[in-house]
């Protein structure tokens, strides 16, 4: 299985409510088509909402307002985000992206994840 995240940004000028709801509402339903086919295992969005550190107690905006993970299959991480997207489609999905995100701030990784095993602290 492979996991990938995304860190973004919203664009300047978004409450957000209207990030949120323009997220889901509007730019998630673009990859419907795509994210509904096998090999997709999960697809979250974490919204973020700073908070202070309890020895600073000092609020910081740290820049990004959401996490975007996908967990697939090979298949599905060579068709989708490999190969070229079409050109209709990536041009509609820049579209939109302006939009709704700060584009010099978005992000996506490939993640290897470990687990502590907390019983055995």
């Amino acid at each position: 299985m492979i996991k990938m995240v995304g860190i973004f940004k919203k664009r300047e000028g978004l409450t957000d409510e209207e990030f949120r709801d323009y997220y889901e509402n509007v730019h998630c339903p673009l990859f419907n088509e795509y994210l509904s086919k096998p090999g997709v295992e999960r697809w979250t969005r974490r919204y973020l909402t700073p908070i202070a550190p309890p020895v600073t107690g000092e609020v910081r905006d740290f820049g990004f307002d959401v996490i975007v993970e996908i967990w697939c299959n090979e298949e599905f991480y060579q068709g989708f985000f490999v190969e070229p997207m079409p050109d209709e489609f990536r041009a509609m999905v820049i579209e939109d992206e302006e939009k709704l995100f700060d584009r010099s701030h978005m992000y996506m990784c490939l993640v290897d994840e470990y687990d502590t095993d907390l019983s055995s602290l």
